[in-house]
């Protein structure tokens, strides 16, 4: 199972789950994946967000807190990377790199 999109929201998921007693495979990943995007994308709505407790069964202001904390860390996380040293940096890096990783 690839790691590689998961989220601060997703692991919160997949922590409850295990915690309350539901096995790693009763959610299917796909349904994780779809959540994290609609978390840090659209946002939740009031399904996704009772279907997530129904599935980890956490209460729903549980669901909400998690991932207002997951966006709000990652909206610093955000603001850190575009401080202009680092785009100078990132730039510098994909010039050096060439065409091979661009980093857009």
């Amino acid at each position: 199972m690839s790691s590689n999109w998961r989220t601060g929201f997703t692991r919160w998921i997949e922590q409850q789950a295990r915690d309350n007693g539901v096995t790693d495979h009763d959610i299917p990943e796909a349904l994780l994946w779809c959540w994290s995007t609609a978390a840090r994308t659209t946002g939740l709505d009031p399904d996704d967000i009772a279907e997530i407790a129904h599935a980890t069964r956490a209460a729903e202001s549980d669901v909400v807190a998690a991932c207002e904390r997951d966006n709000s860390q990652w909206e610093a996380d955000q603001t850190r990377f575009e401080q202009p040293d680092l785009v100078a940096l990132d730039a510098h890096l994909d010039a050096v790199a060439g065409d091979r990783w661009p980093s857009t």
